[in-house]
């Protein structure tokens, strides 16, 4: 049989015996150029071609001193190099665009064939696709997954012509969207059957002058003539969409045709009013045919899915491998079918490490964050919770005790642990310049991705495949890649760090790093069902797994101590700050009162329904030093401040050593924005204790608003004038630990009772004042009052309630009804982020002034409507643009909304020198117009205290 034939792949595919390159990036010295799309061309000194496409690469390539050998389709050219033939069938990509069959003249080595960008399905502007039996078939699989299945060509064109008809008899001009060489071409030549005219922009009139050089009977075509459009339709190349050029042609309905259209919300990504699934690549279902047409004992898969589809014909029996995944990968080739042993496809080096795939749970490992990047892709593509346990729970289990929490934290989105205080201060103008840097792509073509696709890690895979020199990378490599960036200070110096990281490694280990870097995973897990994945991996109570976490707020630790049986260790420790027990939302006094009644309506002896929520029997009466009826009959009520939760831990050394740091809510420490209180607390109190309780602004004895405080936030080190133009207290409401002692399995009555023994250095330090209520009448006078004095509502808590760290259950619940409503305007729209960004969901909204009627900004919202809402909107506002900077687009005044929020304040913010706190979009208001909207001087009438009306100017 044949010796094996090394192939590798780096930035193109190489074949060393007979040191011919397979459609490089780079210039190289002998290569085979495909077709003349302008990825495929280069200034390489040799090169193998169609006669079609050498002359339409000298027409967007022109280069003399290049050696061309000119091969006809079906032509076998054994003079070129000694020992090599090499015949070319059509691809039918585009016009010119071939396949290479190469073979060893002795024949000792097996045969390849190389497709090149190709399809079969017949098109009208390019060659019927060819093909031949080869041993190994190296094939591009852009649209290598089950859902990309093409209507029949004929089908989509007679709705793109029938969308052009539609278009002209309204008087409106039909513009449609394909590349300047091949697509536009075959639009031209079904526009020109239907009998409609067509125009061309520029850049596709050059590339299809060269179609009637080639062709002598070619459709007839005209330049694009603004003044000569009526009744024509203008076919442009996708960057022409938004350009200047159209701009200026109001009439104008537009569509885009791409393979791509078949994904959900394609119209948006590519703002059209319409899109159609017209490709010149293969589908999915002609890619298994095509397999089975040639009959390959091996299948190399490039570009787009190449990695699933691989996955996909190893589970039909055939021996496939993604190539472009794994640069300067080599296998050999021989006539031995699936797992003949010697000969086998296998990644140089790794004989001893690849692994088959044997079940859906199986890793496939190159690396160790190779595989883990694996998993997560796996995670992503699985939608049972119970899977994704069970594959998560294997995963875990084959990971060494280095690796282990490095996974745990990653799985959970973050590069360092929830406790932890680093930050990587990395943001997307980094990633961006790194991406380009290692991908060599455009600044315009990264944005153009940037807007269509859900993130930038998607936009990594789409630009790096075939960019990269990838190197094993191990979890804890990560982890210190990571430790460097974070101390590495300066977007330039970062961004260097990561390009020189980016390009070492595979693809999807690129995505997983921004992934990490953006906090941004979006492969369907929560931190809940991590903890049941090492539950079931170690044979740990869920329960055990949970508290633990809660308490170290480090889930890499807490898989750690789950592995080794430890998770009882875990316990309360002074600067290692906890997850805030949380309060449960309810609407109005009356259903406080019931939720109260059933956390006690369980008969005695047994636990109530909703003995999880409180995780605690009641205490006896003398232990709630305030009540004045039995426990079950009262809760306490405390106002809810409208500041910033936060943990103070102050610890007393024995050497007298005083340590005090301040923490968040999302346990970052931030005692550098509030330091005064942290000085505060060191000379004033006299125990070491851990304080739960909520920092507001407050001078003169008068608190002040959030949008005061919120001058102070982010800011690591607030200078002398923000402090004094902005001081603060800290209300205390929990004592969580004391003197060496964790008081969170202490009843609530039991910790206020220690808190109220201590000293406080009031006022800036001082404990939230408690009442009582026995019915649902004085909670609600309880919340008439707690609006009167500015805040936000109250929280009621029963007294009897333990601590239970990030929870929410019925021990705690919060009182915040709506204050009032605005109806109000949408002034601005923009994309939005995630599975939204491919439509307009954030709207920015203005009143209007009392006496000028000039609209005046108030607030942003993006929440509160349905889907279909925002797909309604989205449509109407894309037509209905006055401006447009960045993702930001200023639009005609005509949507009225109405807008629930929680308090509004002056602010410098917006123009109507007022700002929402927290709104919501409750309605959309079709019954209403904009004439009807609320004005500034109402908004100001809804400030707390209220703020007096403007005068008139």
């Amino acid at each position: 049989s044949p010796s094996p034939a090394a192939v590798r792949y780096q930035r193109g595919v190489y074949l060393p015996t007979h040191d011919l390159w397979l459609d490089p990036w780079d210039n190289q010295p002998f290569a085979f150029v495909s077709h003349a799309h302008s990825d495929h061309i280069g200034l390489h000194r040799e090169v193998i071609l169609s006669s079609v496409t050498s002359r339409l690469m000298y027409a967007r390539l022109p280069d003399r001193r290049r050696q061309e050998h000119r091969l006809e389709f079906g032509q076998a050219a054994m003079d070129i190099r000694p020992g090599l033939r090499v015949t070319l069938y059509p691809a039918g990509h585009i016009a010119g665009s071939a396949q290479s069959f190469i073979e060893s003249e002795d024949g000792r080595e097996g045969s390849l064939l190389y497709t090149g960008d190709f399809k079969l399905r017949a098109g009208l502007s390019a060659e019927a696709t060819g093909w031949t039996q080869a041993d190994t078939l190296i094939m591009e699989t852009t649209f290598g997954l089950p859902r990309f299945a093409f209507p029949p060509t004929e089908e989509v064109l007679a709705q793109v012509v029938k969308f052009c008809q539609e278009a002209i008899e309204e008087d409106v001009v039909p513009v449609l969207f394909g590349y300047s060489l091949g697509k536009s071409q075959e639009i031209l030549m079904a526009l020109d059957r239907a009998g409609l005219p067509a125009m061309l922009h520029g850049a596709v009139y050059k590339m299809t002058e060269v179609y009637r050089e080639l062709q002598p009977d070619f459709p007839h075509f005209e330049r694009y003539d603004a003044g000569a459009l009526a009744g024509k339709v203008l076919i442009c190349p996708p960057s022409a969409n938004q350009s200047r050029m159209l701009q200026k042609i109001k009439a104008r309905r537009t569509a885009m045709l791409t393979g791509w259209a078949l994904t959900p919300g394609a119209v948006h990504r590519y703002q059209t009013d319409a899109c159609f699934p017209l490709s010149d690549h293969a589908d999915y279902p002609d890619l298994l045919r095509y397999v089975e047409l040639v009959r390959p004992r091996r299948v190399l898969t490039l570009h787009g899915y190449a990695a699933a589809f691989a996955r996909d014909l190893r589970a039909r029996g055939v021996e496939a491998w993604a190539l472009s995944e794994e640069n300067q990968m080599e296998l050999t080739f021989a006539l031995g079918g699936v797992g003949d042993g010697e000969g086998s496809a296998v990644p140089a080096g790794s004989a001893t490490t690849g692994t088959t795939e044997t079940s859906e749970t199986s890793i496939e490992t190159k690396s160790e964050f190779s595989a883990f990047s694996r998993v997560g892709d796996r995670i992503a593509a699985t939608t049972g919770k119970l899977k994704k346990i069970e594959m998560l729970s294997e995963y875990f289990r084959t990971l060494d005790d280095d690796a282990l929490p490095v996974a745990a934290l990653y799985l959970a989105g973050r590069a360092f642990a929830q406790s932890d205080p680093r930050v990587l201060n990395v943001g997307g103008a980094v990633i961006k310049r790194a991406l380009r840097a290692v991908s060599g792509r455009g600044e315009a073509e990264l944005r153009a991705l940037r807007t269509s696709l859900a993130d930038l890690s998607e936009v990594a895979g789409e630009v790096l495949p075939g960019r990269t020199r990838p190197e094993p990378f191990s979890l804890v490599e990560s982890q210190q890649f990571f430790a460097t960036l974070e101390q590495t200070r300066g977007p330039l110096a970062k961004g260097e760090r990561l390009q020189e990281t980016l390009a070492r490694l595979e693809p999807l280990e690129a995505q997983y790093v921004i992934k990490i870097l953006t906090g941004e995973l979006r492969i369907g897990l929560k931190e809940g069902l991590l903890e049941e994945a090492l539950a079931a991996a170690f044979g740990q109570p869920a329960d055990d797994i949970r508290e633990a976490n809660m308490l170290l707020g480090d889930l890499g630790r807490v898989a750690r101590l789950a592995r080794s049986g430890e998770l009882k260790t875990a316990e309360l420790t002074l600067f290692q700050p906890i997850k805030s027990m949380l309060a449960s939302p309810e609407p109005t006094a009356e259903a406080i009162w019931k939720r109260h009644e059933e956390l006690h309506a369980a008969p005695p002896g047994e636990p109530s329904a909703t003995e999880d929520a409180r995780q605690t029997p009641l205490a006896s009466p003398a232990r709630a030093p305030q009540a004045t009826a039995t426990a079950e009959r009262v809760v306490w009520v405390e106002d809810k401040f409208d500041g910033v939760r936060a943990q103070l831990h102050r610890s007393v050394e024995a050497d007298g050593t005083v340590r005090v740091e301040v923490y968040s809510r999302d346990l970052r420490r931030v005692t550098g924005q509030f330091e005064e209180i942290a000085k505060i607390a060191a000379s004033g109190l006299r125990d070491s204790v851990i304080f739960d309780g909520e920092i507001v602004a407050y001078e003169k004895g008068k608190r002040l608003s959030f949008f005061d405080l919120q001058k102070r936030l982010g800011r690591r080190a607030p200078d002398l004038f923000m402090k004094e133009s902005v001081p603060i207290i800290l209300l205390v409401f929990d004592l969580l630990h004391l003197n060496g002692r964790s008081l969170l399995a202490e009843p609530l009555a039991e910790r206020r009772r220690l808190l109220d023994g201590l000293h406080l250095p009031v006022p800036a330090i001082r404990r939230v004042a408690v009442t009582q209520a026995a019915s649902a009448d004085e909670i609600e006078a309880a919340f008439v009052g707690a609006r009167a004095h500015g805040n936000e509502g109250l929280i009621i808590k029963d007294p009897a309630s333990l601590y239970t760290p990030g929870r929410r259950g019925l021990a705690w619940l919060k009182l915040k009804k709506e204050l009032a409503t605005l109806d109000v305007v949408v002034v601005g729209a923009e994309w939005g982020h995630g599975k939204r960004n491919s439509v307009l969901s954030d709207y920015t909204f203005a009143v209007k002034d009392d006496f000028t009627g000039e609209l005046k900004t108030i607030g942003k919202a993006y929440s509160g409507l349905t889907d279909a809402e925002i797909l309604e909107l989205t449509t109407h506002f894309q037509q209905n643009i006055l401006a447009t900077k960045g993702k930001y687009h200023e639009v005609h005044p005509d949507v009225v909304l109405e807008i629930a929020f929680d308090s509004v304040q002056p602010s410098t913010r917006h123009t109507s020198g007022l700002s929402m706190r927290f709104p919501r979009i409750k309605a959309l208001r079709r019954d209403k117009n904009p004439t009807e909207i609320d004005t500034v001087n109402y908004a100001r009438s809804l400030c707390l205290p209220p703020l007096p009306p403007l005068a008139k100017p």
